[in-house]
């Protein structure tokens, strides 16, 4: 999921607060019913599954000094995947909280973060990532650019990076329409190193008012190279190709 913060924010609101007037919070919630739960390319769930997430931001942090949220997520599994997993049961909530640097350019976004992903359902330790990134907005295109690292757990060592562009293009005050495009590669500790999926996106979403929001769309995930993300058939976890989801969300 997501990602990040630093002590040096904190610092640095606290230091201004009696001088700037603070940002206020801002709550968001969604629920996304999905036909399937696909993370870089890896099937976790073939069949359907429920992730809701909740997220802070602003927490009182002047824009100045950059922005900071901290959130949820989680992946409730519908289906058992063939029998292997457990169903109506959460199989994975993850943790995060992300730091987003001043803006010095105009459409540019530097950004730091760490997320802890846990396995309720299974023995598995969490796994802990750090991440890196940066964004840019030009001509109505979102690029970025985006470095994870495994620090803890099973993932301790891996690296994963990716690269994306994406846009939208509003039909209406209320109807957005988005198409976007991404490709990861992965260099784990012990393995083979390439180029891992590329996915394709086409989205739409409608504001229902200023608080709710609903939302439809669709990935396809190619496998770039099958050496780096596997096949099921030969042991690896690549399995589903396309996954559509309904969304719904709020924010406060």
């Amino acid at each position: 999921m997501k990602n990040r913060i630093t002590k040096a924010a904190v610092v640095v609101a606290g230091m201004a607060v009696a001088l700037v007037p603070p940002a206020s919070a801002e709550v968001s919630v969604t629920a996304d019913f999905a036909s399937a739960y696909v993370f870089r390319g890896s099937t976790f769930n073939d069949g359907f599954v429920i992730q809701p997430g909740i997220e802070a931001s602003g927490l009182g942090l002047p824009e100045q000094y950059g922005a900071v949220s901290v959130g949820a997520w989680g992946n409730f599994d519908v289906d058992d995947y063939g029998g292997t997993l457990m169903s109506s049961q959460f199989s994975e909530i993850d943790w995060y909280a992300s730091y987003s640097l001043p803006s010095f350019v105009d459409g540019l976004d530097l950004f730091v973060g760490y997320t802890e992903y846990t396995y309720p359902t299974s023995a598995s330790v969490a796994d802990k990532e750090a991440n890196v990134g940066v964004g840019y907005e030009i001509g109505g295109i979102a690029l970025g650019a985006t470095a994870y690292m495994g620090v803890g757990g099973g993932v301790n060592g891996n690296a994963y990076y990716d690269l994306s562009a994406s846009y939208a293009y509003a039909i209406s005050e209320a109807l957005e329409l988005s198409a976007g495009a991404l490709v990861g590669y992965f260099d784990p500790d012990a393995g083979t190193a390439g180029w891992n999926e590329g996915v394709l996106d086409f989205a739409a979403s409608y504001a229902l008012g200023e608080v709710w929001s609903i939302g439809a769309s669709v990935a396809y995930i190619a496998q770039l190279d099958d050496a780096v993300l596997v096949d099921v058939s030969k042991g690896g976890s690549y399995d589903v190709d396309v996954v559509g989801v309904l969304s719904v969300g709020a924010s406060f």
